[in-house]
């Protein structure tokens, strides 16, 4: 299943990608390897049973061109990275409040839609509350759960701009979604 999961990631980042790019890079996902040809062998085996299963279950589309085939993530498979990156990016919850308030706006390209409603599913899955289509606000240091996001979806800070706020006008709403004290 690892390896299933390192081919899913490995397509959802980077798109379209050929058998011949797919292997090698595919070694890396892997951790330290043996460069030996029995070791090799073993570990290209191992990605082609796993690029097998997955086409089993519908996640994962092959085509041939003229050179080479080519592996793409389907609909399915999408939404099931989607779900295994939703359950990693997580912020750990703070004993205290400390009232200040961390607000993420971003502005994400027309052309690159799809990572706009990744990072919208993102946000909202690591608990952020949505104050306009792109200003979304946590009550709680996130600075990492930021860091992780930006390279994630490759966007740099000009797309994803992260702001602590000592106060906010009219949040007694806010305090009550997230569970917070009155002062």
């Amino acid at each position: 299943m690892a390896a299933q999961t390192a081919i899913l990631r490995f397509l959802y980042l980077g798109g379209v990608l050929t058998t011949g790019l797919m292997a090698p890079n595919l070694l890396r996902l892997f951790g330290p390897h043996d460069r030996s040809q029995t070791r090799r062998k073993e570990l290209y085996r191992r990605i082609a049973l796993a690029r097998a299963r997955l086409r089993q279950r519908g996640l994962l589309q092959e085509f041939e061109t003229e050179k080479s085939k080519r592996f793409a993530l389907t609909p399915a498979g999408e939404r099931v990275i989607e779900k295994i990156l939703l359950r990693e990016y997580h912020i750990p919850e703070q004993v205290h409040w400390d009232g200040k308030w961390r607000m993420l706006i971003f502005d994400v390209y027309e052309k690159r839609r799809r990572i706009r409603e990744v990072l919208r599913r993102l946000l909202s899955g690591a608990g952020f509350l949505r104050l306009q289509d792109s200003v979304w606000i946590y009550p709680y240091p996130c600075d990492e759960f930021v860091s992780l996001i930006r390279a994630h979806l490759s966007s740099g800070v000009g797309e994803l701009r992260s702001l602590v706020v000592e106060a906010l006008e009219a949040d007694r709403p806010l305090r009550e979604h997230f569970n917070l004290e009155f002062g």
